[in-house]
């Protein structure tokens, strides 16, 4: 089977196969990382509570440790029929969030 030719979802940069219904609609999920941060900061600015404030706070210290684990582990991603760049690295972002959702 020939692989179809990837779109990129233009506001994010996130390749999808546009014969997919499935895969347009996870394209639009890598959104939601974007709107997390700004229903925090929307939050934060209007009740002003240390809860929400810590929440944020925990969240991007995940996706710190998340880049910088990327960068000192450079595990590379799985081969595809797409192609990919020598120095791509990826690390399971869920499972870390997971993991410190579970932690805290």
């Amino acid at each position: 089977m020939e692989a179809a030719p990837l779109a990129s979802l233009s506001l994010t940069h996130v390749h999808y196969n546009p014969d997919d219904p499935i895969s347009y609609l996870c394209a639009w999920l890598a959104l939601v990382p974007q709107a997390l941060c700004v229903i925090y900061v929307t939050l934060i600015w209007s009740t002003r509570e240390i809860e929400i404030l810590l929440m944020f706070a925990g969240q991007m210290g995940c996706e710190a440790l998340n880049f910088l684990l990327k960068r000192l582990i450079k595990e590379e991603r799985p081969k595809r029929n797409v192609q990919s760049t020598p120095l791509d690295y990826t690390f399971e972002r869920l499972s870390i969030h997971e993991l410190f959702l579970v932690a805290h």
